[in-house]
């Protein structure tokens, strides 16, 4: 049989809150009397391209466009509203009347420095004379994409972006494939009044 164990008193109570006060007072202090690394934290890589996005358009999705030169004051201009964080982006678009198998049109970039930018339509000759071309009674197409670096040469009416090489601080190249969106317009194309 066992002999059940006698208590000791309260003697080993205070030792033990003495043991944990000087755990816990002396954990802190000990990170003070070690050498520390200079860099805390290591250098985080840089942010990665983020997205842009088509926040908004002008006019709305369908449309009456009038054909012909005399009535460009009656068309609204084809704008949009394009939201891209990495404000040192420039914002390409390429313009397409009809399929992305026909002629694009290509206006000039709109540069960084602001995460909101105004992407208006080309406004060469070529592209108002194609406008102003389009059959009265027909219904058509105006697509644009835009992009947040350049577009490649369009093939086979595939669009698709140019990609960026960058060189990270540690040597270290990395290929930035950059984003792109797009929109359509529907045109209902109607006789000058």
């Amino acid at each position: 049989m066992h002999k059940p164990l006698k208590r000791q008193g309260d003697r080993g109570a205070p030792a033990m809150a003495g043991l944990l006060l000087y755990v816990i007072v002396s954990t802190p202090l000990q990170g003070c009397l070690f050498p520390q690394d200079e860099d805390v934290f290591p250098e985080l890589p840089p942010k990665r391209n983020s997205p842009l996005q088509i926040r908004a358009q002008t006019p709305e999705l369908r449309t009456t466009f009038y054909n012909s030169t005399m009535c460009q004051s009656l068309n609204k201009a084809f704008t949009l509203t394009v939201e891209d964080e990495d404000t040192v982006d420039v914002v390409s678009s390429i313009w397409f009347i009809g399929e992305t198998t026909t002629q694009p049109f290509i206006p000039t970039s709109v540069p960084g420095g602001s995460k909101i930018r105004s992407v208006t339509a080309p406004s060469s000759l070529g592209f108002r004379s194609a406008l102003a071309n389009l059959t009265s009674g027909s219904t058509q197409t105006l697509t644009v994409f835009v992009a947040d670096t350049l577009f490649q040469e369009v093939l086979g009416g595939n669009v698709e972006v140019q990609q960026r090489e960058e060189r990270l601080v540690d040597g270290v190249l990395l290929r930035d494939v950059g984003y792109k969106d797009s929109f359509t317009w529907v045109l209902d194309v109607e006789p000058c009044p």
